[in-house]
């Protein structure tokens, strides 16, 4: 690490296990011999292709009320090449290969193609070039490290009609890094000079912005933006034969340099120009500060964030880091994760955690610390904060959760729903400082609605909001309380509202009626219900893991639970379903929010081909209902079991083999949400409810640790 001014360091220096993080001794007291490491400056990955973080941006758009300083970053300082005063906006991207799919002198026409092309992988944007005269558009699609890279794509995007269609018979090229110098100047007005008589005959000229030898800054016209050598030759004679007096030379490519171009892709015009920076050279490190605290970027859900950012290259690809004082970091953090509502203590416990969550992450991404996200923590930027968060930070300034002397990696999850993961439930291994432990996380559920599972006249059956009903005060032939809707309302799945993960089933009119099977509390981070799902959409996610399903999914149940009661394994017909870890089956099942749950399945039962009645087709779990002889009551038995009720009353149990289940349907049912393991966001609250510190709190989660303070 850089002792430099401005530059990230450390104030300590740190025993390689002190960054690891996750102890297995056993516990002896810590002592004030403890090593408690520091940061004056966090590093947090914005956009990185790295093997345990992908999301890439080829350009992005960087903003500020206050003014932006603009150049680059050196192991010695950071150097400001261009000060813009007031709101300012730039756009930032490499200076590498890309796929220029169209010039047109038609702005609509450019716009059109980048709407389509925007909304693909490599994304795309547009650049603003004067020739002849006149202005002309350039759509570009992705940014790549290599000519290879560039090639596929451009074959990639050739393919596809939608683009073709809107090619009009135009041949995609592809530009690169490679440029002619024009000529130095001392101001950029004189360059522009130049540029213009060279874009004036119909060539790409743009002003590249660096230093020479002596830390002097200079303003360079380049021509063209090619692939190979032969293109660049191939430029160099079209500008010989058009322009002898231009003399060109190699573009000093070798130290780091900015190339200004005019970026339209926001305007609805195409005459609303924004500067745009193409950072390029060894080991580039464009630097934008804004003047003022408060620093927006746009592709990043438009947040504003403390500190700097910097562009570079990693792995072929523009990497966006901020740089942020790190007890700053942990004021956006805090306010990102938890609520302003929230007692003090509970936030102190968070960010007493995520401090020290993130200085146990030591260079996990090489070059930067920690993404902004809940792959590590979520960091939602300025304006998330909220002042009983800053104040946790601030009063518990320096203070980190340690075991044995040692940095401790403090996982914690939103809810645990009322009690904490083993280690072994989540990614198999172990932490001698990590245990299942009750977590009072039942707040979670305080005051939310009440949803009734109905069931329609058409036999369709779901969830409806109990402020939609009213009673009828009448009941069904199966003695269940029929009620009817206030209003047009949505039947759904579960009992919460999401029109993409849980899309409404049908609509009701006003004054339907519908039979009551039972009521939910609306799903929330305590308690929820996910599903039904059908086979087919089991069995899609089941073949990813290598299950043979022949003759489609007739089964699928949990086989084995941890210490915690979360699903450590289930089998799909009597197979086990093989995960890398436990907690993977969350993703596997479309998102589950976590898992401590019970798969439940729904269908119409049969016995010797003969219906058996069910409300709904639904049992609820453990449990079914059959109806036979002089019974006017469903009676409630094991869903494992089916009995028929004779004319006396008396049961006689119906073998497994007689019973048939046809249009199945899984419904997963749960608590918690998150992985579960560590501290619980929960249920922090609601042992600062309880009247624990913040102290105390960790030390539920944490068994053995010791709070510390540099």
């Amino acid at each position: 690490m850089r002792l430099k001014s401005g530059l990230l360091r450390k104030s300590v220096t740190l025993l390689a296990a002190a960054m690891i993080g996750i102890g297995s001794q056993p516990f002896f007291p810590s002592t004030s011999f403890a090593v408690v490491p520091k940061l004056d400056n966090i590093r947090v990955v914005l956009f990185i292709d790295s093997p345990k973080y992908s999301a890439v941006e080829p350009v992005v758009t960087l903003s500020s009320a206050s003014g932006l300083d603009i150049g680059i970053r050196t192991a010695a300082a950071s150097k400001t090449w261009i000060s813009l005063t007031g709101a300012a906006s730039v756009r930032g991207s490499l200076d590498q290969f890309a796929v220029m799919i169209l010039e047109t002198p038609d702005f609509t026409a450019a716009k059109a193609l980048y709407s389509k092309l925007s909304v693909m992988p490599g994304d795309s944007y547009i650049i603003s070039h004067k020739k002849q005269g006149k202005a002309v558009f350039q759509v570009f699609y992705g940014s790549y490290g290599s000519l290879d890279a560039a090639t596929a794509a451009q074959l990639q995007i050739s393919m596809d009609p939608a683009v073709t269609a809107l090619l009009k018979g135009a041949v995609p090229g592809i530009t690169g890094p490679l440029h002619w110098s024009a000529g130095g100047y001392e101001t950029e007005a004189e360059a522009a000079v130049q540029a213009g008589v060279i874009s004036q005959a119909g060539f790409n000229a743009d002003i590249a912005i660096q230093e020479d030898a002596s830390g002097k800054l200079w303003y360079t016209v380049w021509v063209g933006n090619e692939s190979t050598p032969a293109q660049l030759n191939d430029i160099k004679q079209k500008v010989a034969a058009l322009l002898p007096g231009v003399v060109l030379q190699p573009a000093n490519a070798g130290t780091p340099y900015l190339l200004k171009k005019w970026d339209v892709t926001a305007d609805a015009t195409g005459t609303g120009q924004t500067a745009h920076y193409a950072a390029g050279g060894p080991g580039i490190k464009a630097w934008i500060h804004p003047k003022q605290a408060g620093i927006t970027v746009k592709e990043r859900a438009a947040r504003t964030f403390r500190g700097d950012i910097e562009l570079s290259s990693y792995n072929g690809k523009m990497a966006v880091v901020n740089e942020v004082l790190f007890e700053q970091y942990l004021y956006a953090v805090v306010s990102s994760e938890l609520s302003p509502a929230w007692p003090a203590e509970a936030l102190k416990a968070q960010a007493v955690a995520a401090r020290t969550y993130a200085l146990a992450q030591g260079l996990k991404y090489e070059i930067a610390q920690v993404t902004d996200n809940t792959l590590d923590q979520a960091y939602y930027g300025m304006s998330k904060e909220f002042p009983a968060a800053v104040q946790a930070v601030e009063a518990t300034k320096g203070e980190v959760v340690m075991y044995n002397n040692k940095l401790i990696t403090p996982f914690y999850s939103s809810n645990a729903g009322g009690m904490t993961a083993d280690p072994t439930e989540v990614w198999g291994n172990s932490a001698a400082y990590l245990k299942s432990v009750p977590s009072p996380d039942n707040g979670a559920a305080a005051g939310k609605a009440i949803w009734y599972e109905v069931k329609l006249s058409s036999g369709k059956t779901g969830y409806i909001h109990s402020s939609y009903l009213k009673t009828t005060g009448q009941k069904s032939a199966a003695d269940l309380a029929i009620y009817e809707t206030t209003e047009a309302v949505n039947l759904r799945g579960a009992p919460y509202v999401d029109n993409t993960g849980n899309p409404p089933i049908v609509m009701l009119s006003a004054q339907e009626r519908v039979e009551i099977l039972g009521q939910e509390t609306e799903s929330n981070a305590f308690s929820w219900i996910r599903g039904p799902y059908d086979a087919a959409f089991l069995e899609s996610k089941l073949a990813s893991t290598g299950v043979n399903l022949q003759g489609g999914l007739q089964s699928l149940e949990v086989s084995k639970l941890g210490p915690s009661g979360r699903v450590t394994e289930i089998k799909a017909n009597g197979q086990v379903v093989k995960v890398a870890s436990p907690d993977a089956f969350r993703s596997l099942f479309g998102g589950l929010p976590s898992t401590l749950f019970e798969i439940q399945v729904t269908g119409s039962y049969t016995v010797n081909g003969t219906p058996v009645t069910t409300p709904g087709g639904k049992p609820p779990v453990n449990s079914m209902y059959v109806l036979s002889g002089k019974q006017t009551q469903p009676v409630k038995v094991d869903k494992t079991q089916i009995f028929v009720l004779g004319g006396s009353g008396a049961a006689q149990q119906i073998p497994q083999d007689r019973i048939e289940i046809s249009n199945k349907k899984y419904v997963f049912k749960g608590k918690g949400f998150g992985h579960g393991l560590g501290m619980s966001q929960w249920g922090a609250k609601g042992y600062a409810e309880q009247g624990y510190d913040y102290k105390k709190i960790l030390q539920a989660y944490y068994s053995g640790v010791s709070i510390v303070k540099e």
